[in-house]
């Protein structure tokens, strides 16, 4: 029960902030680039960009911690 509530409570919300960290600073090394090509859209490619990272790094993370969960003891 406690490496459930580790996994839920630590791991998930840690992995979410690192992916999320990452992810955001390989796309703010493109977006310059992107936003210049963008015009009139660059403030919605940008919270796009925003939205896609952070829906990665949920995503990633949650696969990371179904990997950790422990299986039930039978």
């Amino acid at each position: 029960m406690a490496a459930k509530i580790i996994i839920a409570l630590v791991a998930f919300p840690v992995l979410v902030h690192a992916i999320f960290t990452v992810a955001r600073l390989v796309l703010g090394l493109m977006m310059p680039e992107v936003l210049a090509h963008a015009g009139s859209w660059s403030e919605i490619v940008s919270k796009g960009a925003v939205v896609a990272a952070f829906l990665l790094a949920v995503r990633a993370s949650f696969g990371v911690c179904r990997r950790l969960w422990p299986a039930p003891v039978k």
